[in-house]
C-alpha cells in the first residue's frame, strides 16, 4: 500500500459512481477517497474539498474535478504529495462554453432539469450509450441546486496557466485522444506548463476515460503513484 491516500475528485455532474471501476482497480494498491467538491465556485470547492481530505494525500481529478484538483495543489499547502489531472484544462471557460453553461442554469431554472439533464449527460460519451445513462442518472441524483452551482463554477472558473510553473509535486496528466469537450491538446499544454509532469495519452478515449477505460487509467495512476514514495 502507498503511503498517503488517493483523493479522487469527480467531474461535473458526476459522483462516485464515475471513479468506482478505478477504484475497484486500484484495490490493494492504494486506500482511495472520492470527494466531491461542494460549492458554486472552484475555491468553494476546493475549500471542502481539503475539509475532508486526509492530512497529506496524493490527489486526482477527472474534468471539472482537475479544475478543483488545481486549485487545491495551487495553494501550495504542502499536504498534496503528487497529483493526476484527467480530462481537464487549465484555461478559463471559452465565450461558447461559459454560454451554454448560464443556458444550462436557465434550463434548471424554468423547471426544465431533465432536460438539461439530457444534454449533458449525452455529451459526454455518444458513442457509448451505457455510460450516457449512467451519467445522466449521476446528474439527476446531485439535483438541480448542485447541477446550477457546478455549471456556475465552471463558467466562472479563473485561467491557471501562469501558475503552472509553481507545482513542485510529481504530476501526471492524462488526455483522452477522442475527448470532444476537452480536447487533448489542453492537457498537453498544461502537462508542459509544469515542471517534469508525465502525459498519458489513451487512444479511442473521450471525455470520461475513467469509465472509458478504467484499465488505461488505472495503470497511468499505479505508474504515477510510485513516484511519490519516500517523502
Amino acid at each position: 500500500m502507498q503511503n498517503y491516500p488517493l483523493v479522487l475528485v469527480p467531474a461535473l455532474g458526476a459522483d462516485e459512481s464515475l471513479w468506482q471501476p478505478v477504484v475497484e482497480r486500484l484495490s490493494g494498491h492504494v486506500e482511495c477517497q472520492v470527494i466531491r467538491g461542494e460549492g458554486a465556485s472552484i475555491k468553494a470547492m476546493a475549500d471542502s474539498v481539503l475539509e475532508k481530505a486526509p492530512e497529506k494525500f496524493h490527489l486526482a481529478g477527472i474534468s471539472m474535478g482537475g479544475y478543483v484538483s488545481l486549485d487545491v495543489v495551487l495553494r501550495n499547502t504542502g499536504r498534496v504529495q503528487g497529483l493526476a489531472l484527467l480530462n481537464s484544462s487549465a484555461i478559463a471557460a471559452e465565450p461558447k462554453r461559459r454560454e451554454n453553461s448560464l443556458k444550462a442554469i436557465a434550463l434548471a431554472e424554468s423547471g426544465e432539469f431533465e432536460k438539461a439533464a439530457d444534454l449533458i449527460a449525452s455529451a459526454v460519451a455518444p458513442n457509448r450509450p451505457d455510460i450516457t445513462a449512467l451519467a445522466g442518472r449521476m446528474v439527476r441524483s446531485l439535483g438541480v441546486e448542485v447541477f446550477k452551482d457546478q455549471q456556475l463554477a465552471v463558467a466562472e472558473r479563473l485561467d491557471r496557466r501562469q501558475e503552472l510553473s509553481t507545482i513542485a509535486v510529481p504530476t501526471t496528466v492524462l488526455v483522452g485522444d477522442s475527448d470532444a469537450i476537452t480536447p487533448p491538446h489542453l492537457g498537453q499544454e498544461v502537462a508542459s506548463g509544469i515542471p517534469g509532469a508525465q502525459l498519458v495519452t489513451l487512444e479511442g478515449v473521450g471525455h470520461f476515460s475513467a469509465l472509458e477505460d478504467p484499465d488505461g487509467v488505472a495503470s497511468a495512476l499505479l505508474g504515477w503513484l510510485p513516484r511519490n514514495e519516500g517523502e
